[in-house]
């Protein structure tokens, strides 16, 4: 019995032999064997399409072959839910992509970036007739805290590093432009779109035509609700950011309902939102818009508006939607043309779940994604402005990202405390209140006091 199982051994190990293969593993075998086994990661995401992705996950996975990537599109409305019920069910992705407002939310269903990421490579060799394969586990370059503040836009470090602990990195930084209808403006003969709030309310009250039933028939711009406009928030943040209001106080609360430090009189952030309802306002000379309008969106790619406020993934969606449109676009108003731009930024970031067993894999990957080579070829594919520094003047030669890109180092957005969708619920009803209010300071005061409650 023992000689036939030598025997059997024998031939086994004269197969392997002459086959001409050999697998040798790290170097005494000491290589971590959570990451030399085969790995399997779940990617989940919302607005990239797998084209825009599939080219940077088949060269990690060529450098990595023991690496398996799926990724997986949700639909933004379902997306939150989605992830809810499967981290519920002990499932889910290893790695997803989240709102940089939502981070603080998030942040207990995060697996910070760890100091140091180590990844197996293999290297095959042929020597004497015979194929080596050799696993070898290498640290591989990651985004430290330090190179997040010199290497991305500024937003990108006060947003993503959180008690010097990375929570993710974008591939992307994105930021509100002015889309137009070049037609529409030409037949009002405004050559130029508006680059000042002032600019802005003077073409208005040339774009918009009302009926004799009051009806708005034509708007210049889709402003002055929250109900139909979904960027509302975002907007009349940016309007009171321009304005000088200090959306945040020293304590990191709420102050965007305060006076201006210089002068006490003056609610900085009040006017900034009456600035915005005036839009709403019959009696106003720059009504252009009421909540009997179709979603702000919806009635700029119908031609029924001249001009609507975006980010660049509202972009595909015009195009696709409206291929006629002769589109433009131009940088985000400001209130003076001299002045310091002030620009808002709404972007997306990479992260690893809290449930996965393979965070320092997970890691690698978004590093490896958004590393310059890497990063370069989805911003392509995308047409998605950059959050790398160093790639921003590429784009400013591009006739579409341009005023994305020119915008980026100005972009800003503010901490909205622990549950974003709930700030912009509240800020939606300031906004649909504030006209009809016989105190509408006090909608401001109200709307911080219960986002507070949310830090």
């Amino acid at each position: 019995m023992l000689k036939t199982k030598l025997i059997i051994l024998l031939i086994i190990g004269a197969v392997i032999i002459t086959s001409g293969l050999s697998c040798k593993l790290f170097p005494g075998n000491q290589a971590p064997k959570q990451l030399t086994q085969t790995i399997e990661l779940s990617y989940w995401g919302v607005w990239d399409d797998s084209d825009y992705l599939q080219p940077i996950i088949s060269e990690f996975q060529t450098l990595h072959p023991n690496v398996k990537i799926t990724y997986r599109k949700f639909r933004y409305a379902e997306y939150k839910q989605q992830l809810l019920e499967a981290w519920a069910e002990d499932r889910g992705p290893d790695l997803y992509s989240l709102p940089a407002a939502w981070l603080n939310e998030y942040q207990s269903r995060i697996t910070p970036q760890p100091e140091t990421v180590r990844l197996a490579f293999q290297e095959v060799k042929k020597t004497l007739g015979k194929t080596e394969i050799t696993t070898d586990v290498k640290a591989v370059p990651i985004f430290k805290p330090s190179d997040i503040k010199n290497k991305f836009a500024e937003t990108v470090y006060n947003d993503v590093v959180l008690d010097n602990k990375v929570l993710g990195l974008p591939y992307s930084l994105d930021s509100l432009v002015l889309y137009y209808n070049r037609d529409l403006l030409d037949a009002a003969n405004i050559a130029t779109p508006p680059s000042t709030w002032t600019e802005l309310k003077e073409a208005v009250a040339k774009l918009t035509k009302i009926d004799i039933n009051n009806n708005i028939v034509q708007s210049g711009v889709s402003l002055g609700l929250a109900e139909n406009i979904d960027e509302a928030a975002d907007i009349v943040s940016l309007l009171m950011m321009q304005n000088g209001t200090a959306m945040v106080d020293n304590k990191g609360l709420a102050s965007f309902q305060k006076a201006s430090a210089s002068q006490r009189d003056y609610y900085p952030g009040a006017e900034a939102l009456r600035f915005y309802t005036d839009f709403a306002d019959p009696i106003k000379e720059v009504y252009s818009w009421n909540n009997e309008m179709p979603n702000a969106l919806d009635a700029f790619v119908a031609g029924k508006t001249a001009m609507f406020f975006g980010y660049a993934y509202h972009l595909p969606t015009i195009k696709g939607r409206a291929p006629k449109i002769n589109l433009g676009i131009s940088y985000m108003p400001q209130i003076t043309a001299s002045g310091n731009p002030v620009n808002f930024t709404d972007y997306w970031v990479e992260t690893v779940s809290h449930k996965t067993s393979h965070a320092e894999t997970a890691w690698g990957f978004i590093n490896f994604a958004a590393s310059t080579q890497q990063v370069t070829k989805y911003l392509a594919a995308a047409k998605k402005p950059a959050a790398l520094r160093e790639l921003i003047n590429a784009q400013l030669e591009d006739e579409e990202l341009k005023y994305f890109a020119g915008q980026t180092l100005t972009a800003k957005r503010w901490y909205r405390g622990h549950d974003a969708a709930k700030m912009e619920e509240i800020f939606a009803e300031m906004i649909d209140g504030f006209n009809q209010s016989p105190e509408p300071y006090k909608l401001l005061e109200y709307a911080a006091s219960r986002i507070n409650q949310t830090f």
